[in-house]
């Protein structure tokens, strides 16, 4: 198989960073909304198999939602419609085929035409060598989209913090997140904490609890169980005896990651209220914290029923993802 060639490149290229410096702060603000991608693709293209292989990377279902929505919201236009209007969105892929082209490349750019921006530039000499290009590196792709995403949220977080929630978190539990304006803590007792952000039609929460850590696996039958035990405690639904439990039906999705440095177990799935028709959908970060005996939980759950839930979420995860051990 043909080995693809895949260049990070950081504004235009590496060695013209003093030249970017300079000119970065006069780029305007990216544009379009959260979680939109523009892909620059001819017409007769995307109606082929290659049109196919973008979309089954890109548009698939994001994970651990009631109702399906896709990864990305994605604009297809061809190469001679990508004017200014179109080149200071937030994600854009240019996608080129010519036999200038020696071989599949891609290119990644960031802060292009406007910032924070990511420009992902792909590059073959042939239909064949595009396809097998996407198909390779379509993860890759996504994954540099999800970061971005992710890391736009969490900056804004971290400039416009809630600092009295954070400092609360900091002091209960030696962790540090990053919590935007309008969180608040809405209840606090000895090894839980839950925090909100409450409009008339939507709640996003984030609950951090601790225990002691078991002489067992962490299974993700165990850490489920545990969560059960601190929100049938804590998070009481609006009935009597009511209370936030796990979807049982829907296996939560597992994978381990690294944030900041810290080994994460994510869980993805669906919450729901026993005694009541309440749900949504939750994001866990788990950390096995063996230096001081503890188990800490950090979750992010969405109760939005008039809405879609994929932005709700992405924005949790974003707060999430700022999680710091101090």
């Amino acid at each position: 198989m043909k080995k693809f060639t895949v260049l990070f490149v950081i504004a235009l290229t590496i060695a013209s960073s003093c030249k970017n410096d300079a000119r970065s702060p006069m780029l305007p603000n990216v544009t379009g909304k959260a979680g939109e991608v523009i892909l620059v693709l001819d017409n007769d293209l995307y109606s082929s198999n290659i049109g196919k292989e973008f979309k089954r990377h890109l548009v698939r279902d994001y994970p651990g939602l009631p109702q399906p929505e896709p990864l990305f919201d994605l604009i297809q236009i061809p190469y001679q419609a990508f004017t200014s209007i179109f080149k200071t969105h937030r994600n854009v892929l240019i996608v080129r085929v010519s036999d200038e082209y020696k071989e599949p490349k891609m290119i990644i750019q960031k802060d292009l035409y406007a910032k924070p921006q990511m420009v992902i530039n792909i590059l073959a000499p042939n239909n064949a060598a595009l396809e097998s290009l996407i198909a390779d590196k379509g993860e890759l792709i996504v994954d540099r989209l999800l970061k971005m995403e992710t890391s736009r949220y969490a900056k804004n977080y971290i400039k416009y913090q809630e600092k009295k929630v954070t400092d609360k978190i900091v002091d209960k539990f030696n962790i540090e997140i990053s919590f935007p304006k309008g969180y608040a803590v809405d209840m606090d007792t000895t090894d839980f904490v839950w925090v909100a952000s409450d409009s008339p039609t939507t709640t996003q929460s984030v609950l951090v609890f601790t225990y002691k850590r078991p002489q067992v696996d962490l299974t993700t039958p165990y850490l489920v169980a545990k969560r059960n035990e601190f929100t049938k405690q804590f998070v009481a639904g609006p009935n009597a005896n009511s209370y936030m439990t796990i979807e049982s039906e829907m296996e939560p999705f597992r994978r381990e990651i690294e944030v900041n440095n810290i080994k994460v177990i994510e869980l993805r799935g669906l919450w729901r209220v026993e005694g009541d028709f309440m749900g949504g959908p939750f994001i866990t970060f788990v950390i096995d914290d063996v230096k001081n005996n503890r188990v800490i939980h950090v979750d992010g759950f969405v109760y939005a029923p008039q809405f879609k839930k994929r932005d709700y979420i992405r924005q949790l995860e974003a707060i999430l993802h700022s999680i710091k051990l101090v």
